[in-house]
């Protein structure tokens, strides 16, 4: 039998940090992203790091 890695998918998202204001627009449009945040696609860094 193999063994096999369970991942906790909350556990993960826990573990990404925040962006801040040192990330990139597109790791910061990538965050929102995985975390269901809508944002328009011509948004600017700040109006994206307020949705944070």
């Amino acid at each position: 039998m193999e063994k096999g890695v369970t991942v906790n998918a909350a556990a993960s998202k826990d573990a990404v940090a925040k962006p801040t204001e040192k990330n990139t627009v597109a790791e910061i449009k990538a965050y929102l992203s995985e975390n269901g945040i809508e944002f328009a696609s011509s948004a600017k860094k700040a109006d994206l790091l307020a949705l944070v």
